[in-house]
């Protein structure tokens, strides 16, 4: 198997950023005042140390404390991020974002926060780190972390109102989940991340719905258990890109109906 591109992750930093203050801008515009005003009153999470201790953790990095006193938005959350020593282009952030519900993009709930670090009984900084840093590492191999992870990085990236996420942004978070240090989506004799980047666009699909995203890892997962796809068959019930994205391997990259890849330059 041939080497990666070099680049394959060289725009996601900047992109990601970009997109993710102008997610957060749209989902602004589009909240509601109940949502606003939906936990202005924490005397019930007061009642408990470990939540008192994680409300004050949460005020301290509010970006609007008197019009939006329950919200984290992007300036906040890069700066939770940075002293976490998470950077925003790595899957730890998303790591992190599913582990307070993160809503979109940039963004962080009260209920959220206080509620997903409450569930794992952790109220500091170092420990919020090191959980981040542990499911981090166990994301090659443990599928409830990575699928709950993947599922959620789809919600986060949508834009508000939208079911679809656009191709580009798709491709972006897939090149995140789908390489090291989170799920090596290769095999020995196959690509299979970089043949499926490369078939997307050969096809013209603009966007990805929930299905397919859903789909691609469970794809992806039988594919490094069975290189060969003898597990796939006209009568399987994957998505239709999928079905011909089986069918662009067999013509394009593998010819002959042979079971083994053609070698990658």
């Amino acid at each position: 198997m041939g080497k990666r591109k070099s680049d394959a992750m060289d725009t996601v930093p900047a992109t990601a950023m970009k997109k993710l203050r102008v997610a957060s801008v749209q989902k602004k515009k589009a909240e509601t005042p109940e949502e606003k005003n939906f936990f202005n009153n924490p005397s019930t999470a007061a009642a408990n140390p470990l939540r008192k201790s994680l409300n004050s953790t949460f005020d301290k990095y509010r970006d609007d404390p008197r019009n939006e006193p329950d919200n984290i938005d992007v300036g906040g959350t890069s700066k939770l991020l940075g002293q976490l020593q998470i950077e925003l282009d790595d899957v730890g952030a998303l790591i992190f974002s599913d582990i307070v519900s993160s809503p979109s993009l940039g963004k962080i709930t009260r209920e959220g926060f206080v509620d997903g670090w409450a569930e794992v009984n952790i109220d500091s900084l170092p420990k919020m780190r090191n959980l981040v840093l542990q499911r981090r590492s166990a994301l090659p191999s443990d599928r409830d972390i990575l699928k709950n992870v993947y599922n959620h990085t789809f919600t986060l990236a949508l834009a508000p109102g939208a079911k679809t996420l656009p191709l580009e942004m798709a491709v972006e978070f897939w090149r995140m989940l789908f390489t090291p240090p989170a799920y090596d989506w290769r095999t020995s004799g196959t690509p299979w991340l970089d043949w499926w980047l490369e078939f997307l666009p050969a096809k013209k699909t603009k966007a990805v719905n929930k299905d397919l995203w859903k789909q691609t890892l469970s794809f992806a997962e039988q594919t490094m258990r069975d290189d060969s796809l003898s597990f796939w068959n006209e009568e399987s019930s994957w998505p239709s890109v999928i079905d011909e994205f089986v069918e662009w391997i067999r013509k394009e990259k593998r010819p002959g109906g042979g079971g083994e890849a053609m070698e990658v330059e």
